[in-house]
């Protein structure tokens, strides 16, 4: 919603802003509300404490106070205050569920004046590696198509590049052709800026307007800004600056908090960004280049729970797949994905061929770490119990799971039976088949876990039908001995190569 919302809908606005971020035609230029959540404090918050230490009214401004900071205390403890309140050793993801969405949004290039180092490190937790650009050394260091994270305020690892104090703000402002003021005219030629995490409350929101249009020589260049807060006076600014304003609590007025509301926004927009990509076409399997992930977040986990408790087999299916293949899940959701998956193949009909196919299509693209790929291909081969006989190969004996490490494909096959076993099913000849396959190099498994895969491969074929288990035949290796792994390493060799162009 907009200060004139009643004449524009706001959800053309987000379809407008999804078609430019899936053309790379909209920057993002995040601020400090996105990380108030894993800090725990914001400018407010900030200036309090700061004023604490060195006994100054709790309510100065921070660009006032952190002057004031500086000169009593000195630049060196200045920088440790910060450094303790804003860098971040150890990432905590469940709290950073909006610098996940800007990492799925696949961008090349954002702005933030955060100095924090949350994006950061929440993108390289997801393969995702931004180049952080402070001076124009950065600038110069950076390749074509390198993708960037522009701190437009600065980093406490560069003291000089910090933009805090009203000093360093003026400072700033008086700099006739900033390295970083020349870079953002040359971005958004052609482009427009999406402003996230800035609220009326955020004493530099009308500081970072007022930068960016002196930038642009007076004209503030078409904008968008998302902001936690429902304030008319936000508005007004907005108004001033000629910037579209969205209010999520407004859009998604069942959620239960701003900040839940901006988060479901942020997903929205994410979604329909993605079905835009998706639209302007794909590349080969083996294209050169780092793809960059898709993160799940709590939101997608709840709505594909909710489709498999409720909705048929093939949604429920197309539900998990469309949010889970290929995907980087968060740590703090792995076991409950886990268990969806689980659920998932509980619902299929063992009988019916298409059902199969598709849960192996999900387990060839679940991407979870190995513990969670063992149960899943485990459900899966469990599943295989209530399949019929097929005559001749049945491509059950290859069941490939990528993320499950080479060589525990018999761990896997033994939590199978013992998944039988709790649910109290007897094991079918044709299991035993395709699990004579499963359990082959049982005998090259872990010491640890050895003793059990022979346990379950001895109530796979009790009694008199051990004799026909792997404990007792010899099979013939497959590819020469190689793993899925060598062969799919193997066939990318063989692809022609090429140079590694640049791209923007």
């Amino acid at each position: 919603m907009t200060d004139n919302h009643s004449e524009i809908d706001p959800f053309s606005l987000i379809d407008e802003m999804a078609d430019l971020l899936a053309r790379h035609k909209l920057v993002p230029f995040f601020g400090a509300g996105l990380s108030r959540q894993h800090l725990g404090v914001a400018a407010a918050e900030l200036a309090g404490e700061m004023a604490a230490e060195i006994g100054r009214a709790s309510d100065t401004p921070l660009a006032e106070i952190a002057d004031v900071f500086a000169d009593e205390r000195g630049q060196a403890a200045f920088i440790a205050f910060l450094n303790e309140k804003l860098v971040v050793a150890e990432l905590d993801e469940r709290k950073t569920p909006s610098h996940r969405l800007l990492v799925s949004l696949m961008q090349n290039l954002l702005y933030t004046t955060n100095q924090d180092n949350l994006f950061e490190l929440t993108a390289s937790r997801y393969g995702r590696h931004y180049r952080t650009v402070l001076t124009v050394d950065d600038l110069s260091e950076s390749a074509p198509g390198e993708p960037l994270l522009i701190k437009f305020h600065g980093d406490t690892s560069v003291p000089d590049s910090l933009v805090f104090g009203a000093r360093s703000y003026k400072k700033r402002m008086e700099a006739e052709d900033h390295p970083l003021d020349i870079k953002l005219r040359a971005d958004l030629l052609g482009k427009r800026l999406l402003f996230l995490g800035y609220s009326l409350r955020d004493e530099n929101v009308a500081k970072i307007f007022d930068t960016v249009k002196r930038a642009f020589k007076g004209t503030l260049p078409s904008s968008y800004l998302v902001a936690f807060d429902d304030d008319a006076s936000l508005m007004a600014t907005a108004r001033e600056y000629q910037v579209k304003v969205i209010v999520p609590s407004r859009l998604f007025p069942v959620q239960p908090s701003n900040a839940e509301a901006f988060e479901h926004f942020l997903q929205v927009l994410c979604d329909e960004t993605r079905k835009r990509q998706v639209e302007r076409g794909t590349a080969d399997l083996f294209s050169i280049g780092v793809i960059n992930p898709h993160i799940a977040t709590d939101y997608e986990t709840q709505a594909v729970a909710h489709a498999i408790e409720s909705e048929p087999f093939d949604t429920a299916l197309d539900a998990f797949r469309v949010t889970f293949d290929q995907t980087h899940v968060p740590e703090h959701l792995q076991q409950k994905v886990t268990e969806l998956f689980v659920s998932l193949v509980a619902r299929a009909e063992p009988a019916n061929a298409k059902d199969m196919d598709a849960l192996s299509a999900a387990l060839f693209n679940f991407r979870l770490p190995p513990a969670s790929a063992l149960t899943a291909t485990a459900a899966v081969m469990a599943a295989c119990n209530g399949r019929p006989a097929t005559r001749g190969y049945d491509s059950y004996a290859s069941l490939v799971c990528p993320a499950l490490p080479d060589g525990l494909q018999p761990v896997a096959a033994a939590a199978a039976v013992a998944m039988l076993g709790e649910r109290g099913e007897v094991i079918t000849d044709n299991f035993r088949g395709l699990a004579s396959s499963w359990f082959r190099g049982y005998e090259n498994v872990p010491e640890s876990v050895k003793e059990q895969v022979i346990a379950m491969i001895k109530t796979a074929w009790p009694g008199d039908k051990e004799r026909q288990s792997p404990l007792h035949r010899s099979f013939p290796s497959v590819a020469h001995g190689k793993s899925f792994h060598e062969i799919l390493e193997g066939l990318q060799e063989k692809l022609p190569k090429r140079l590694d162009n640049p791209t923007e």
